[in-house]
């Protein structure tokens, strides 16, 4: 983390002027003159200034999120998820890592935990169960709760656990006598839960190489790794109704309402329209080869619905010209390897340098 940079970027004249010409729901502005890492640090700079609001920055692509999270996570350390797009066309995604990512960044969401959300312009448009699945299916095990081991492990199994004879992975789980082993989404390393009888005597982690147990805790939460419910039911779990009649929900729909959401250029309409009309044709392929594909309106948000849900919050469009706030930074001098330019420009005012 970089308090100093932070620090001196909000006793900028022009940022107090930009905080007090923020847009209000439903209005946008341009917003230019921050070359190279200066827009994350304007971000992490405002998100530390309105510490009750939440950021969605919207990038044109995987490549350009990935960055955006490196700035943000140098310089705000905590509370910044990545909401990464699917690779696959259907509802389940086959990549434990992205999936991973993104059930972790919707838990972070609906229990209010994240400042900033790093995400993709197609990412903003896909519809997913997955808020369903985490509001009504994590499963929480504790020291002294009474709850048989089955049905842990039918719950575990309801949530797209594999059992195994061992775990060696994310989204695996193992049952050995009165021992079940999980390694969940979201959990720094694997845990072991022990019961004697019903009751849950021991929740502890564990190393997955030796398999040897680690340090105690009073209780862990396993969240889902797919968003199927059909072999465990929701009451089972938790009481929390979904918040839309048909559970499906695109990433713009779990935002508060007052998200300030920031788009870079290249992350607009066309996008999302490219995708609409590309993936009809894919869903065509994929039912002539006799797979089961979904619907299309089941897995994306249609283009004019995604740009009314988009345009419903406050927006700041980076580098957007005309500007209509100028922060009037430029990018850095070359120096190349030239120690005099170095020292002329350090002895013009005060500079920081980042390496």
């Amino acid at each position: 983390m970089l308090p100093h940079l932070i620090r001196m970027f909000q006793e900028l004249p022009r940022f107090r002027g930009f905080v007090g010409k923020l847009p209000s729901r439903g209005a946008s502005i341009s917003v230019g003159g921050l070359p190279g890492g200066g827009v994350a640090v304007m971000l992490a700079s405002l998100a530390e200034h309105l510490p009750q609001r939440t950021f969605l920055v919207v990038t044109s692509g995987p490549a350009e999120a990935e960055r955006w999270l490196a700035d943000l996570s140098v310089l705000m350390e905590a509370r910044v998820r990545l909401y990464p797009q699917r690779e696959a066309l259907g509802e389940e995604e086959p990549h434990c890592e992205i999936a991973g990512e993104r059930v972790e960044t919707v838990e972070a969401l609906l229990r209010g935990d994240v400042s900033v959300v790093v995400t993709t312009v197609r990412a903003t448009g896909e519809l997913t169960a997955m808020p369903l699945a985490v509001r009504s299916m994590q499963l929480t095990l504790a020291v002294g709760d009474e709850r048989k081991p089955a049905h842990a492990i039918e719950v575990l199994e309801g949530m797209g656990y594999e059992r195994r004879p061992t775990v060696l992975d994310v989204a695996q789980f193992a049952v050995r006598g009165g021992i079940v082993d999980v390694y969940g989404f979201g959990m720094a390393a694997p845990t072991r839960i022990e019961w004697w009888g019903d009751e849950i005597l021991s929740v502890r982690a564990f190393d997955l190489d030796s398999q040897r147990s680690e340090g105690e805790t009073e209780s862990v939460t396993v969240l889902p790794v797919a968003a199927k419910t059909a072999s465990v039911r929701a009451s089972d779990v938790s009481d929390t109704p979904s918040a839309s009649p048909d559970g499906r929900e695109s990433l713009l729909d779990l935002l508060p309402p007052d998200t300030i959401v920031l788009i870079e250029p290249g992350a607009n309409r066309a996008e999302i329209d490219l995708m609409w009309s590309e993936s009809e044709h894919h869903l065509d392929v994929a039912r002539r080869l006799g797979e089961d594909a979904p619907e299309r309106a089941d897995i994306f948000v249609p283009p004019g619905r995604w740009e009314s849900k988009l345009d419903g919050f406050a927006r700041l469009r980076i580098e957007h010209q005309p500007y209509e706030f100028d922060f009037r930074m430029r990018a850095p001098e070359a120096v190349e390897r030239q120690m005099k330019r170095l020292s002329a420009i350090i002895s013009a005012g005060p500079t920081l340098i980042l390496c």
